[in-house]
């Protein structure tokens, strides 16, 4: 998904940039010279799975001059991997435009335009071009490229999917809390999502729970007595109230979750949905000042966890 709502000057990001127009914000994709990426099939399911294994995958071809913020994305039936280091973008920016890293919005990477440059290659300047070579986006001069031809880089080639720059600004602990809370966050997004399915599918079945109803009345008027109608609504109407019941606690949930507050465990026990945080000491009592205020029930189970408990009955 675009992680960001609006979209800034589209900008092919490579060696040879001399300037950039004025805008007030830039969306650049990333030429190979700006990313290492790799291929891989692996038997996971999700993207924040893959991630995980990103260093792993990527660490024998990375320089080590810089740290490296990681990118996946379906590929098929694999997953590519990109690896780019956000301070070295930074400083060629710095060198070449003047521009601050407050103006990059979204990146791409070249790769991504892999569709279009299997027709066509897309133009840099006079001398280079972007083409396919081995089914990965490569520069070379365009004197090895047959025909004169090329693509011009504009927002009707935007890739489908942008990823959020990552600013090297902030420490390496930052940086880590920050992929923590976004990954916790996508599962809590994820578990909701699916509760919302499930309460789709309980209405779903209530509604032709009634449907069948009204038939089975029309053949026997006998059987029509307040007692059945109720019977079969509420069979199916506890479950639907248990499932919005689960999903307002995940969005008060979600809001106790931070950079300084990560989630560590989450479980339904019984009638009540339990939440395990870990928390920075400091920020402890603002967080149980947030649980309490949603009327949720909150222990210490030590100086930097929390026990949160709400009630699904």
């Amino acid at each position: 998904m675009n992680l960001l709502s609006s979209d800034g000057k589209l900008i092919l990001l490579h060696r040879g940039l001399k300037s950039l127009p004025r805008a007030s914000r830039y969306d650049f994709v990333l030429s190979p010279q700006f990313y290492i990426s790799k291929r891989e099939s692996l038997p996971v399911k999700y993207a924040f799975q893959a991630k995980k294994l990103a260093p792993s995958i990527l660490e024998d071809i990375l320089p080590t001059d810089y740290n490296y913020e990681y990118v996946v994305e379906k590929d098929g039936d694999g997953w590519m991997f990109f690896a780019y280091a956000p301070k070295e973008i930074e400083d060629f920016l710095k060198v070449c435009c003047s521009k601050s890293p407050e103006k990059i919005g979204k990146i791409y990477f070249a790769d991504q335009l892999a569709k279009v440059l299997k027709k066509v290659p897309l133009g840099i300047d006079e001398q280079n071009a972007l083409t396919l070579i081995d089914n990965k986006a490569t520069i070379v001069p365009r004197s090895m490229i047959d025909g004169d031809k090329f693509a011009k880089l504009s927002s009707k080639l935007r890739p489908k999917i942008g990823y959020r720059f990552r600013t090297s600004s902030k420490g390496s602990s930052d940086s880590k809390l920050s992929k923590e809370v976004i990954v916790l966050s996508s599962l809590i997004a994820l578990l909701a999502l699916a509760f919302i399915f499930d309460g789709l599918n309980y209405k779903k079945a209530i509604a032709k729970e009634r449907d069948k109803l009204s038939v089975i009345l029309e053949e026997s008027p006998a059987l029509a007595s307040k007692l059945t109608r109720d019977s079969i609504k509420s069979k199916y109407q506890n479950i639907e109230n248990r499932e919005r019941k689960i999903r307002n606690l995940l969005n008060k949930y979600s809001k106790l979750t931070s950079k300084k507050s990560i989630l560590d465990k989450l479980e339904i026990s019984g009638d009540k949905l339990i939440a395990q945080f870990n928390v920075v000491p400091n920020e402890i009592s603002r967080v149980e000042s947030i649980a309490k205020s949603d009327n949720l029930k909150v222990s210490r189970v030590n100086n930097s966890l929390l026990r949160v408990e709400g009630s699904i009955r």
